[in-house]
């Protein structure tokens, strides 16, 4: 048995709640329209709330799950309620007390109005055992239920923001992780960190990276560099293009000229396999500087998918897809 320890507020008490669940029933999951499971990470900022609204038009199938989540940054002194030190304090309002759970619930709203009602949704999931910690080392053993799968889970975690949202993604089995870019003067923290880049370099599953508005009929642009992309890009590509109403336009930079340059099999069939669908797929080939092409160009598409070049042994983007999510675009890093 594993305990997991996930924050509980019930009937005004800010509880502990160890879960006991079963480690043999948790798989990780293929990207595919019908079980997509997203990690959208929200901290505040305007464009948090841009990746709410698009998880929201990707969360269109029953079995879709989406999980808010807020990494509260554990100091001597942090902002907010001190959760651990008042856990038997009586809130009269405790959203209004936890800014975290403020930002949660702003990003559900947007999420449930861009997504749209459901009829027949139920709020409360599946009984689990619990054991209730009351404060001053009382524990009493009693039952709870979390929201369903098909409602948005909201959760906070204390630590350092890359860590715990890495950790989430691996103890969540998600297909995907979104977030709000944030530029360099807008983050007090930037010196020393860079949390997009930071999630994108070492995530295990791929990542998207939110800087303005994606509108359905906007075109997603597929960079190819000479590597044949991962084995997700097929599936995901396809979902994001059919949910949002996009052309598909694949690209090649070449830095010098080849005029027997052909795509190779995998991606022609890959391609084939779009447009034998009901995507509209085109090709395109450049010269130049990759990095320089394709940002001249990202204006014009509503997302740019880039693969994440994995360097052995080391956790790093490879330099195009690197200079391409430091500017203000809509990037997804694919696994």
């Amino acid at each position: 048995m594993r305990l997991l320890f996930p924050l509980l507020f019930l009937e005004r008490f800010v509880l502990y709640v160890i879960v006991a669940q079963n480690p043999d029933k948790i798989t990780r999951r293929k990207v595919t329209e019908a079980t997509m499971k997203t990690l959208i990470c929200i901290d505040g900022h305007v464009h948090a709330l841009k990746a709410t609204r698009l998880a929201a038009k990707f969360a269109c199938t029953t079995n879709s799950e989406a999980t808010f989540l807020f990494v509260r940054r554990y100091r001597k002194h942090t902002r907010g309620y001190n959760i651990r030190g008042k856990a038997t304090e009586i809130f009269a309002n405790w959203r209004e007390e936890l800014p975290e759970m403020r930002c949660l619930h702003e990003a559900e709203k947007v999420f449930e109005k861009a997504r749209g009602c459901r009829e027949n949704e139920t709020e409360i999931g599946k009984p689990h055992r619990a054991l209730v910690h009351l404060g001053g080392g009382v524990f009493e053993e009693g039952t709870i239920r979390l929201r369903s799968e098909s409602k948005a889970h909201l959760k906070i975690r204390e630590g350092i923001p890359h860590e715990e949202i890495l950790r989430e993604t691996e103890e969540g089995h998600y297909s995907l992780i979104m977030l709000g870019i944030r530029r360099a003067g807008e983050c007090r923290w930037s010196d020393i960190e860079h949390i997009p880049l930071s999630i994108a370099e070492k995530a295990p599953c791929p990542v998207m990276v939110i800087g303005k508005e994606f509108e359905e009929g906007q075109s997603v642009l597929l960079c190819i560099g000479k590597k044949d992309p991962p084995e997700s890009t097929s599936e995901l590509i396809r979902v994001i293009a059919t949910r949002m109403k996009s052309e598909i336009e694949v690209l090649t930079v070449l830095r010098s000229g080849d005029s027997t340059f052909q795509f190779s099999k995998k991606n022609s069939s890959m391609i084939d396999e779009w447009s034998a669908g009901s995507l509209t797929v085109s090709q395109k080939v450049l010269t130049g500087k990759p990095a320089d092409a394709i940002l001249e160009m990202a204006p014009d598409y509503g997302l740019i998918a880039c693969s994440s070049s994995e360097k052995r042994k080391r956790n790093r983007l490879g330099n195009v897809t690197k200079k391409v999510l430091c500017r203000q675009c809509n990037l997804l890093v694919l696994r």
